[in-house]
């Protein structure tokens, strides 16, 4: 490859809504936390890198940030497929992660999700502009200051097609349900009823048991926990439109995306 050629490539990795931007709206604002302003730092692509010290980069961030290479499979339904058998009302969807420093070793960081319709639109009336609209709301509501769950085995069920909720909340205790409940319709400017509210208060329990294995292959693990209790906290934000096959995530979450 040529100097030239290098130097395209470079421009382009660090210019527009490339690597850089990714690892921008990954870090999101770090001001405060110079340990998180020092890896993301490390990561960026700066413009008199060498090719061999932008890859050293990237794989970091892929690796040792994202972790790309310990994700769990996931399986589902393309949403091409999804698309041409039904239509629908864009989706807002929040992720939220499990902090990495809490997450015994050798496991998979837990989850959540919560998504709400925005009801009177469609693929063909959202706009740019309303795109930008959405995506204020998103971050104050929920990246400004970090939304956390403290998941568990109850569910909280708040339904309500008017206002494009449909919400499946696993929470620690018939509290924390009640409360994030409360706090996502508060947040999404919408009207609480609690007619529309119920919890789900399995018997089950979720405790760990470190003699509780199975053998795989001839090989001893641990059986996967149910419904384990811990914080997980608001890391991701994108849009899905009927028709449209990728998610749209930059416009939603790059103000302040947090990695965990």
């Amino acid at each position: 490859m040529s100097i030239r050629d290098w130097a395209a490539i470079r421009r382009a990795l660090i210019l527009g809504d490339s690597y850089n931007s990714e690892v921008n709206a990954h870090f999101g604002n770090t001001s405060g936390d110079t340990d998180r302003t020092a890896a993301k730092n490390i990561c960026l692509v700066q413009s008199n890198d060498s090719a061999l010290i932008a890859q050293q980069r990237i794989r970091f961030f892929r690796e040792e940030v994202q972790k790309t290479h310990l994700k769990p499979t996931i399986i589902g339904k393309p949403k091409v497929d999804v698309d041409a058998d039904v239509t629908y009302h864009p989706q807002i969807f929040i992720r939220l992660w499990q902090d990495s420093t809490a997450v015994p070793r050798g496991k998979f960081p837990k989850s959540a999700e919560f998504s709400y319709r925005v009801m009177g639109e469609t693929s063909e009336t959202v706009t740019n502009e309303k795109l930008n609209s959405y995506a204020r709301l998103v971050y104050s509501a929920f990246f400004q200051n970090q939304f956390a769950i403290n998941k568990g085995k109850y569910i909280g069920w708040y339904i309500s097609p008017v206002d494009g909720l449909h919400l499946q909340l696993y929470c620690i205790d018939e509290a924390e349900c009640t409360r994030v409940a409360q706090a996502i319709v508060s947040k999404l400017n919408k009207t609480w009823s609690e007619s529309l509210f119920k919890i789900t208060k399995p018997t089950r329990s979720n405790a760990v048991s470190t003699t509780d294995t199975i053998t795989i292959l001839g090989q001893t693990k641990q059986r996967p926990q149910w419904r384990p209790n811990c914080t997980v906290r608001a890391t991701e934000a994108w849009i899905s439109l009927w028709a449209e096959a990728e998610e749209i995530r930059n416009s939603l979450d790059c103000e302040n995306r947090r990695h965990i």
